[in-house]
């Protein structure tokens, strides 16, 4: 009878034993994934607040280019054909120049940490604000009044926006510009902050 009670206390006791190790180990996992969704939490906070360093206004002015145009006025109340070369033809005929801004809106930016790699998904890139406007030089020999001035500015504004448009290079590299810009002022923030965290800037 009492080597049947010790084998009992001793089965019981083995089953207490099993569950403790069972409670520890799960213990410890949950300390473990809480400890790595901390840090991954932590790393997102940091990167976010590096990112809103980098620039105090939301967008990122990556690429600028200057595009040189002719731009054409028709005549009162009729319709013309732009592309005709005789300066006759027109108003009058206006030679300028005019800079494009392009870049990325910082508020789009979206960031995430997936295991040991840092994920920083920026928007396409887009045109920002109007072209900044050279001086003008009326190609048609007459004299033009001080008041038609600023519809001629506008005109030229309109023309460099309608030649960057048709530009099909400029959206893609003012991204790639973005890229760049991003990857090397993270480099050294994560080489101190973990150097074994990978960094994908897409």
């Amino acid at each position: 009878m009492e080597e049947k009670k010790s084998f009992i206390q001793r089965i019981i006791g083995a089953k207490v034993k099993l569950i403790i190790f069972i409670v520890l180990v799960v213990v410890v996992v949950v300390a473990l994934v809480g400890l790595l969704t901390s840090k991954e939490r932590t790393i997102k906070i940091t990167v976010k607040t590096k990112l809103d360093e980098l620039v105090e206004k939301s967008n990122l002015e990556t690429i600028n280019i200057t595009y040189n145009v002719i731009a054409k006025q028709c005549k009162e109340d009729e319709e013309c054909d732009k592309t005709s070369n005789k300066i006759e033809d027109f108003d009058y005929v206006v030679s300028c120049s005019g800079t494009i801004t392009a870049g990325i809106n910082f508020k789009e930016v979206k960031i995430d940490v997936q295991d040991k790699k840092i994920i920083i998904d920026i928007p396409d890139a887009s045109v920002l604000g109007e072209p900044t406007i050279g001086t003008l030089k009326f190609l048609n020999g007459k004299d033009v009044p001080a008041e038609e001035l600023p519809r001629a500015r506008k005109l030229c504004q309109e023309t460099i926006k309608q030649k960057s448009s048709a530009d099909d290079h400029l959206i893609p590299y003012a991204k790639d510009q973005a890229k760049v810009v991003l990857l090397e002022f993270y480099k050294p923030f994560i080489k101190t902050y973990d150097s074994s965290y990978e960094l994908d800037v897409r």
